[in-house]
């Protein structure tokens, strides 16, 4: 469906969750392995977002004030979330702190 690309494609929500999960959980990984960072890429699914919901690490952009674990995002990722404001809602109905949470979503562009 060429959902790959950019974020109007048929199934990009699906995609675009998927996508920023790895490219969030590879550059953890990575980091944690070997010296410095590793956390590359700059894609319209915006894995950045779970990188600020997690630890803050862009510390001039909206912040949580207890940030989320890596569990509990994963705990969120279920089939019937298929889209950044389905994960985005997810979240905010498990774990509240809804201005927070859509802050840092939107200001991402979701």
């Amino acid at each position: 469906y060429g959902s790959y690309g950019d974020a109007t494609k048929k199934n990009a929500g699906i995609c675009g969750v998927g996508e920023m999960w790895g490219y969030y959980v590879g550059g953890l990984l990575a980091t944690r392995q070997y010296e410095g960072t590793h956390f590359r890429g700059d894609d319209w699914f915006e894995y950045r977002i779970l990188r600020q919901l997690t630890s803050n690490s862009q510390t001039w952009l909206p912040r949580l004030t207890n940030p989320l674990t890596e569990k509990q995002i994963f705990d969120c990722l279920t089939s019937d979330v298929r889209s950044h404001s389905q994960l985005r809602n997810r979240l905010i109905q498990r774990y509240g702190r809804q201005q927070e949470i859509t802050t840092i979503f939107t200001h991402f562009g979701f």
